[in-house]
């Protein structure tokens, strides 16, 4: 019985330290954070300043013909990232489609609803009008995206390089074979 519980003691000893020693570092870095809270009650949330609104939130703050738009492209990026017949992009698009649902869109969308009166004014002093310039730069974050979710760089390049990889090959064959006919050797 004795010769059975060394070796079970040794064998649980190996296996319970790591946890233990996790746990008591787990625990020091707890009260290590309850104590700097408590040194520096400033509010981490107040200096990282306020959350940017969600893109959709300030399309449904727009006026009624380009609300539609906004929201129609909004479920296009949306879907083309994460929808149920999500696209398989490449690295290059996916990263154009990220940026235009999480940057562009809402980006393009704030700039317009923070127009005052006279940022207005200053535009329609240009001869254009505040909702022509939001509904041209709506279109060319569409326009965009089309493109990105017509094109697929990593198939392209794949094929191109199967292409040129064939073209050698193939054309390598050529050249030893019309050598061999000739009586010349490849090498020189």
């Amino acid at each position: 019985m004795e010769d059975m519980l060394v070796p079970l003691f040794f064998l649980g000893s190996v296996v319970a330290f790591p946890l233990l020693r996790r746990q008591m570092i787990h625990r020091h870095r707890m009260e290590l954070l309850r104590e700097q809270a408590a040194r520096d009650p400033v509010d981490r949330a107040a200096l990282s300043g306020p959350l940017p609104e969600p893109a959709a939130e300030l399309a449904l703050r727009l006026p009624e013909p380009h609300r539609l738009y906004a929201l129609a492209l909004l479920c296009r990026l949306q879907d083309a990232l994460a929808g149920e017949h999500a696209a398989p992009l490449d690295v290059r698009n996916r990263f154009l489609v990220t940026q235009a649902r999480h940057d562009y869109l809402p980006a393009t969308l704030r700039a317009y609803l923070d127009l005052t009166p006279a940022a207005r004014a200053r535009i329609a002093a240009r001869g254009q009008s505040a909702e022509a310039l939001l509904r041209e730069q709506l279109e060319q974050i569409s326009a965009g995206v089309s493109d990105a979710l017509r094109l697929d760089h990593t198939a392209a390049d794949r094929l191109l390089t199967q292409g040129h990889f064939l073209q050698d090959r193939f054309f390598q064959e050529r050249f030893e074979q019309q050598s061999a006919v000739s009586g010349q050797t490849p090498g020189g």
